[in-house]
């Protein structure tokens, strides 16, 4: 008998993040414990373990969720708005719109909206250090050239590439660019002078597709699939979207998309066919309140409910 409870112990200590738990009380705040608070959760990112990351917006942090659907702080807080690089006593933080995890470094990356710039931050069992890569804090424009001189307008979401090089959608300035040798470049743009010039307005989030890039933008409402060095083109979907803000796929054929106009969670299947996702009593997703972004981890489908301060989520 004393096996069996032991066994049964483990097995409910062990389970996975379990489908139809939200994540917030839906009362803005800034607390890991229950009751966890949050205060427009904005962002994805994959993280150690099957967790993961995401930017709590209106408390300037990144934050954790692992297996068990636990909330932890790693950086960042109410208290901590500004612009400072240093360790957990003077790091300061404001605007923070992506998020990337690179595993084989242990290094979380974040870009900032508010203050133009991309920083890197090691954690380790002593605290973290913070440091600017790439942009001139607080200065908006657009340049290329060396990481540091670099400009940029309202930085959002951030991706890692395998060769080492940081993407970044530099939403003001209507491109992707590349962070890669100590400089930056534009891959994609809206202007001539873009190596492949698109016809977009508003990109603000994207993810991998395979080695393919898909974009969404909100404000022509378009999903794009990007070929970097070769083309990118806009998808011919059956259905309209609203405001596309958050995109994620499952590697299989499908993408997911955020639509934070339409209150909804769609999925797109070969890049044509729009199905809404039906709500459930467990996934909340009747009540969304301008969803933010989409993740898939290990089978679940994640939702950032930005004004409902809750995160979401789905088995798929």
């Amino acid at each position: 008998m004393k096996n069996i409870i032991l066994f049964f112990s483990f097995f409910f200590i062990a389970l996975p993040f379990i489908q139809g738990q939200i994540i917030g009380s839906k009362e803005a705040g800034f607390t890991d414990k229950n009751p966890t608070k949050l205060n427009k959760p904005i962002r994805f990112s994959p993280y150690k373990n099957n967790g993961l990351l995401f930017v709590d917006f209106n408390n300037y942090a990144v934050r954790e969720i692992d297996q068990n659907g636990n909330v932890k702080t790693l950086f960042g807080g109410p208290d901590r708005k500004g612009f400072m690089d240093g360790d957990k006593n003077t790091a300061l933080f404001d605007g923070i719109h992506g998020v990337a995890y690179d595993q084989k470094n242990d290094i979380i990356y974040i870009a900032s909206a508010s203050n133009n710039v991309v920083r890197k931050i090691n954690i380790n069992k002593d605290g973290f250090k913070v440091k600017t890569i790439s942009g001139v804090p607080k200065e908006i424009g657009f340049k290329e050239g060396k990481a540091d001189q670099a400009k940029f307008n309202s930085l959002h979401q951030i991706l890692l590439n395998k060769d080492g090089s940081i993407l970044v959608l530099d939403i003001g300035n209507a491109k992707i660019r590349m962070i890669k040798d100590g400089n930056v470049s534009t891959l994609v743009g809206s202007d001539d002078a873009s190596p492949i010039k698109v016809d977009w307005k508003y990109p603000i989030d994207m993810a991998f597709d395979g080695k393919d890039i898909v974009i969404c933008d909100a404000g022509n409402s378009n999903i794009y699939r990007f070929v970097p060095g070769k083309e990118i083109k806009k998808l011919n979907l059956d259905k309209p979207l609203k405001m596309p803000h958050g995109i994620t796929s499952d590697n299989h054929g499908n993408l997911y998309i955020a639509d934070m106009g339409a209150n909804a969670i769609y999925k797109i299947v070969n890049d044509s066919k729009v199905i809404k996702l039906k709500e459930t009593p467990e996934n909340g997703f009747g009540n969304l309140n301008k969803p933010a972004d989409v993740i898939i981890i290990d089978g679940i489908l994640y939702v950032a409910d930005l004004y409902n301060h809750q995160i979401k989520q789905q088995k798929l």
